[in-house]
């Protein structure tokens, strides 16, 4: 089955009713993980190797009352065909999850960064950051991936969702 890009505004209400225990994607509760954990999805596996906050990253400097979280990880296709990824995939949550309690990566901007969308080959394995810019005074989040199946409608199907836990003061 194919995977296709998840609309954002869906999947961001969608990730918010399952992690806030309102709702349950894909019929059960969400994988949880930590911080070196191995998570498999239905096309890859992913590992974040270290997830630390900055007040600067290659020349990007966070504003004032703000933070940068860089989120290391690496990835290997275990899926019979490439899959298009997209680093909107990949959201930061904390707090109660609202709207306003949750980050997209920045647009790339040095070569550590993971691309805003590409193919991970059948086999490939990718490592790269993904870059957030938070309030300075949160200290604990939740990195949140959402299976989205193509079934022929603009939203999908949503599939399982993964979170990994981890704090960065």
């Amino acid at each position: 089955m194919k995977r296709t890009k998840i609309r954002l505004i869906s999947a961001c209400a969608a990730l918010a009713l399952a992690l806030t225990g309102c709702d349950a994607i894909g019929g059960g509760s969400p994988t949880e993980a930590q911080v070196g954990d191995r998570v498999s999805t239905s096309w890859f596996d992913y590992t974040i190797t270290s997830a630390q906050a900055v007040e600067n990253y290659e020349g990007c400097t966070a504003p004032v009352g703000d933070k940068l979280v860089v989120v290391d990880m690496t990835m290997t296709n275990t899926y019979d065909q490439p899959v298009p990824m997209f680093d909107t995939d990949f959201q930061l949550y904390w707090g109660d999850y609202g709207s306003d309690e949750m980050a997209f990566p920045l647009e790339p901007y040095c070569t550590a960064q993971l691309p805003t969308d590409y193919d991970l080959a059948v086999g490939e394995t990718r490592e790269g950051v993904l870059i957030y810019q938070v309030p300075s005074d949160v200290q604990d989040f939740t990195f949140a991936f959402l299976e989205v199946f193509d079934n022929g409608t603009e939203e999908g199907e949503e599939g399982d969702l993964f979170v990994t836990y981890f704090t960065a003061p």
